[in-house]
């Protein structure tokens, strides 16, 4: 029977070291839900894209819930910022299909709306496309391995940078995508949909070039965003990692900064430091480029953000994908403000 505590979804399992990724992680893990009965065990596969200069970005998802036989996923693409999920460009997820489209494994599926991503080869290679002549718009991507994947400790969850090119018709507009994104993998454990008395929690991540990208989840904590459900400075960080000059370390000590305007999930920057376990010190600030809410799971309100990083001059971009649960968005020092 497996620890109670490595069925913790990741974004709530602190992380002590990092493993080896191997190729047949690319591949679903039917083995790794013996011991998790639980209706929302699940299996993922995440991918984005942005095109920064038009303020475009992308979020794909292949969402398998093994133990209902049930799959959820497709894609959102929006331009600028948004107000809901559905004024992006392109809004196409299927809450509710049979998983039976995953007959090939993870080698290659294509989903009834249209997404599809075949494996070229494991953790170095894949394939995205979506076309859709209702309204005018296609993906043809490869995501293309640059940096090693980051393993986690509990073996079920890796994240990974990628460059991403190829092209985008966005309502009959083309552009050509030509960016880098990290991409993550998660099987083997329970995501469960009950309320949680936690402030907000950011998976941050950010790519300057093939040699020098991080990504960590941080929640709100009190020194830099107080409030009654703000963490403890020294509780707030999950993980994180970083990649820079071939070397990976874990992120030990991070501090993070969200600004955010009174009575607002809209996130118009980060400040961000953290230290690594090779003790370098990282001190970076960000913008926002595109963002769109994601409701996807009824219990969280989501609002993916792309964000532009500056890091002593160097230049990237990369996800705040930020979870506010109920209980904070319903607390006075939301409702109020300062």
């Amino acid at each position: 029977m497996s620890n109670p505590s490595d069925n913790k979804p990741f974004h709530l399992r602190y992380n002590t070291r990092f493993l080896q990724a191997r190729p047949e992680d690319d591949l679903l893990h039917p083995d790794s839900f013996k011991d998790v009965k639980h209706d929302s065990a699940t299996e993922t596969q995440y991918f984005g894209f942005s095109v920064p200069e038009a303020n475009i970005h992308a979020l794909t998802y292949m969402w398998h819930h093994p133990n209902l036989k049930v799959c959820s996923g497709g894609l959102y693409v929006f331009q600028g910022v948004k107000d809901a999920i559905t004024h992006a460009e392109i809004c196409n997820w299927y809450q509710f299909m049979s998983d039976a489209c995953l007959k090939n494994d993870l080698h290659e599926f294509r989903f009834d709306n249209g997404y599809g991503v075949k494996l070229i080869e494991p953790l170095k290679l894949l394939h995205m496309t979506y076309d859709d002549p209702v309204t005018k718009s296609s993906v043809d991507l490869m995501f293309e391995g640059v940096q090693p994947a980051v393993m986690f400790d509990d073996g079920k969850h890796f994240e990974q940078t990628m460059k991403v090119t190829g092209e985008l018709v966005l309502r009959g507009k083309r552009y050509e995508v030509n960016c880098f994104n990290v991409r993550d993998r998660s099987w083997g454990k329970p995501r469960p949909e009950e309320q949680m008395e936690l402030s907000p929690c950011s998976w941050i991540t950010g790519v300057f070039n093939e040699d020098f990208a991080f990504g960590m989840t941080v929640f709100d904590h009190a020194s830099k965003n107080p409030g009654p459900l703000a963490l403890p400075d020294d509780k707030a960080m999950m993980y994180g990692w970083v990649y820079r000059d071939g070397k990976l370390g874990r992120v030990v000590k991070a501090s993070k900064r969200a600004i955010r305007q009174p009575r607002s999930t809209k996130c118009a920057g980060l400040e961000l430091q953290f230290t690594d376990d090779h003790g370098r010190e990282f001190n970076m600030s960000s913008t926002l480029v595109a963002s769109c809410p994601n409701t996807n799971w009824q219990n969280l309100f989501i609002v993916i953000n792309l964000m532009r990083w500056d890091c002593d001059g160097l230049i990237g971009y990369g996800d705040n994908q930020e979870g506010f649960w109920t209980s904070y968005l319903n607390s006075e020092s939301f409702l109020i403000g300062p």
